[in-house]
């Protein structure tokens, strides 16, 4: 039984943005104000950022517009080098990426729910997180349907708080434009700009693929599946900077140093103290989404791989009624439990952004190899700027990785080591298809 197209334009696009924005930009600009103390590199860098995240929404818009199923990169990687690179995307996909973002996204929820739920200790926290866990997949077990007017919601009310921040920030009168003059630029290195300031924002902008992952369930996905990657970065492109421009008039970059709850420091300086608790409500929402996006995007690489036999064949399930791959998120929900309760939040970020730009960058170069390898392929959707375009993506990615690899090494090379271990089960289902 297939699944159900079922998503349009709309859904699509509101998927990329639900799944992008998430605590993020609200917490990141503290950090980057310690790092960059001009506003116009503080601004810039977030342009900047969103500038590489939008050559990877063009470059994976060809990808996907080539193979509009769902997958994403397992799909893209599988083509270019062969079964084998799909096996070990959707091997580390499976067992680590998918539930451990899960895994941090609801301990992440719990957090920011401290402010209307007091927590006893962190088992209680743990337990609230297994219940955020078991409550989207129950939403995404029921159907795709209902799962997307769930994270329409949720994205929709984020926006609409963060437009009133900026909307009302900027008409406030209550900041200065005299925050962004400078008297003199400070030469910034590349290495200062390009490091860890650039890694934090491109993790912000983490997510932007997502509707490639869902490609069985879009509508028209040749046309629809192209144009949600680059709406949907664009508008969380603009959002980022015009946020960031409010931060700035509402307080004094050097102000910002050190500063972990940006938003909620910005809101009461503009507005006051109930706004900043509506504020914490756009951030639980945002980070809602990000759930509910993710927990419907990781199911289905698990059916894809089922689909062409590299994994239990039962994967590739739907529901009778409900028309979702059940057995995916059944299986999703419990090793995500399971992360909640054995990792740590730290501990679980390493795992899962290192492998994630690692993916992101071998797809990246699959967009180039299959452009010379196959240039015959039909694409309704051609990237443009192209080469310089999907060059400027992955080298962009290759230096952020090596940022990340450089300052964590131990546990990026634990990452590359738990993506290779599926080697072995995959030329033992290799062999074993053979056998057939």
């Amino acid at each position: 039984m297939p699944l159900k197209r079922s998503l349009n334009l709309f859904d699509a696009t509101l998927l990329v943005v639900g799944n992008v924005v998430g605590a993020g930009i609200f917490t990141t600009s503290g950090f980057l104000a310690g790092e960059l103390d001009s506003p116009l590199l503080f601004i810039g860098v977030w342009v900047i950022g969103g500038v590489i995240t939008l050559c990877g929404a063009l470059t994976y818009s060809e990808m996907s517009s080539m193979f509009p199923r769902s997958g994403g990169d397992y799909l893209f990687l599988k083509a270019a080098y062969g079964p084998w690179a799909g096996f070990l995307l959707g091997w580390v996909s499976f067992w680590i990426i998918y539930p451990g973002s899960i895994a941090l996204l609801s301990i992440a929820a719990v957090k920011y729910f401290k402010g209307f739920i007091d927590f006893t200790d962190v088992f209680s926290e743990k337990v609230a997180a297994l219940g955020v866990i078991i409550f989207f997949t129950s939403l995404n077990y029921r159907g795709v349907r209902l799962s997307a007017k769930a994270l329409d919601l949720c994205t929709i009310g984020s926006a609409a708080i963060i437009l009133i921040l900026i909307i009302g920030g900027l008409v406030s009168g209550k900041g200065s434009w005299r925050n962004f003059s400078f008297t003199e630029l400070e030469p910034v290195s590349f290495s200062k700009l390009f490091g860890s300031s650039m890694v934090a924002v491109i993790f912000s902008y983490s997510g932007w693929f997502t509707t490639t992952y869902v490609g069985d369930e879009i509508k028209r996905p040749e046309r629809n599946l192209p144009l949600s990657l680059s709406i949907g970065t664009l508008i969380v492109m603009a959002m980022y900077t015009l946020l960031n421009i409010v931060y700035v008039y509402a307080i004094p970059v050097s102000n910002l140093k050190g500063v972990i709850n940006v938003g909620q420091f910005v809101a009461e300086q503009l507005f006051n103290h109930h706004f900043a608790q509506v504020v914490s409500s756009a951030i639980f929402l945002a980070i809602a989404a990000s759930i509910n996006a993710t927990v419907l995007a990781g199911a289905r690489i698990p059916y894809a791989m089922a689909e062409d036999r590299l994994i239990w064949a039962h994967f590739r399930m739907v529901h009778p009624t409900y028309g979702t791959p059940y057995i995916g998120l059944l299986f999703q929900m419990g090793l995500a439990c399971l992360f909640v309760v054995a990792e740590t939040f730290d501990r679980l970020l390493s795992y899962v952004v290192f492998i994630m730009l690692l993916s992101s960058i071998g797809s990246g170069l699959a967009h180039l190899l299959m452009r010379w390898r196959m240039p015959l392929l039909a694409r309704p959707y051609r990237t443009w700027g192209y080469p310089f375009v999907p060059l400027f993506f992955v080298l962009s990615y290759i230096w952020i990785a090596g940022q990340v690899a450089f300052s964590n090494p131990g546990t990026s090379l634990l990452g590359i080591a738990i993506t290779l271990s599926g080697i072995p089960f995959y030329f033992y289902t290799f062999a074993g298809k053979e056998n057939k």
